[in-house]
């Protein structure tokens, strides 16, 4: 877990807790996500990091602009807890805490999202099919997403979280090709 993840694992799973309390947990998400948008655009990026370890005033000010740029796009939860990151030094760890926050989320929903890389797109009978015998093996909704690689020779590469299933004839090929070198 790098330094920014553990920073922000603590505000995210608050943020996460009470989300779920509210019933709010799509909500939660895209307010985060509008927050990382603020917080990465050049200009507010560039004062944040040089707020860090600056005094109370500049944190103050910069949540304030942070604010205001959100203001309308997050209700008045988010902007405490904008207000607690920049108090702290933490306003850097948005973007984990969003990517911690959506996984803590598509845990709790039984949600895992998929890459399938292939070198055409698959028709939708394929998606669909794909889709169900995934969502039976990991006992999950699955939420697909589809890349292209035009260096893929043939088959797939299926990615879930860790999980890598690696059905490409580019993978195939490489087997084959260590097993006639190991004879």
């Amino acid at each position: 877990m790098s330094d920014y993840t553990s920073i922000a694992h603590p505000y995210a799973k608050a943020s996460f807790d009470f989300a779920l309390s509210e019933d709010k947990l799509q909500e939660w998400q895209s307010m985060l996500s509008i927050l990382v948008a603020v917080a990465e655009e050049e200009t507010i990026a560039n004062e944040i990091s040089s707020a860090e370890g600056a005094g109370t005033q500049q944190a103050e000010e910069l949540a304030n602009i942070i604010v205001e740029v959100c203001q309308g796009l997050v209700d008045e939860h988010v902007v405490n807890l904008i207000r607690v990151l920049a108090e702290n030094g933490r306003l850097s760890v948005v973007r984990e805490l969003f990517e911690l926050f959506s996984e803590l989320k598509d845990e709790h929903e039984r949600v895992v999202s998929v890459t399938v890389t292939s070198s055409e797109s698959l028709t939708k009978e394929q998606v669909a099919s794909l889709t169900a015998a995934l969502e039976k093996k990991l006992e999950r909704r699955v939420e697909l997403e589809q890349v292209l690689d035009n260096t893929l020779v043939g088959g797939i590469v299926v990615q879930a979280g860790e999980t890598v299933i690696d059905g490409s004839l580019n993978t195939s090929i490489s087997r084959l090709a260590s097993q006639l070198h190991a004879r």
